[in-house]
């Protein structure tokens, strides 16, 4: 019985791993010169936060105040959050059913496991990181300057493709332990 259950999370780690790659490597469009349907991007990253939960480890103490879910809170425009609900839906990480909302508070945002920040929120970002520094919470966030204000992972477009960055020290400093797979498959990894 352990041998077919590790067996099976091996598969969805295998399965995890070549998506990741996959999607890194999948142009959102075909056309030259085209730009990247609002759709498709929010859809691409929606499933990034969903994946990334399965390389990352969080602390025993990231789950004393929410046991029962694994919450995923969500600062961007509606569709946004539209997009995440409906791909992660039904969907469960470590045997806890995923849980999106949007926090107003510092104080509940420290319960999140992932905290997400949209370009449009970047004002919000700014005030509720410096929170969130020592808190096993998973920051990923949009704009140009979030891994320099201390987030943990950051979505680029690159030739047409969604990639992301990553801020290893404020991973560490967050008490959360980055896969080596994740590592690989990020654009840029700082530190080095």
């Amino acid at each position: 019985m352990a041998v077919l259950k590790h067996s099976g999370v091996l598969a969805r780690s295998a399965a995890a791993s070549a998506f990741l790659c996959l999607v890194c490597a999948r142009p959102l469009a075909q056309a030259p010169g085209a730009q990247p349907t609002p759709t498709a991007e929010s859809d691409i990253k929606a499933a990034f936060l969903f994946n990334f939960t399965k390389f990352v480890d969080w602390p025993a103490t990231a789950f004393e105040g929410t046991p029962n879910v694994f919450r995923v809170c969500v600062f961007a425009e509606p569709s946004f959050v539209r997009s995440v609900q409906r791909m992660l839906q039904g969907e469960t990480v470590r045997g806890r059913p995923l849980q999106v909302e949007t926090p107003y508070s510092a104080e509940r945002a420290r319960t999140c496991h992932i905290a997400y920040f949209a370009q449009s929120s970047v004002d919000h970002a700014a005030g509720l990181l410096p929170a969130l520094r020592q808190e096993p919470v998973l920051t990923v966030g949009e704009s140009k300057r979030f891994l320099t204000q201390g987030g943990a992972l950051a979505f680029v477009l690159d030739d047409n493709r969604v990639r992301f960055d990553i801020n290893k020290k404020a991973a560490d400093q967050a008490g959360l332990t980055i896969s080596s797979k994740l590592l690989r498959v990020a654009r840029n990894v700082s530190p080095p």
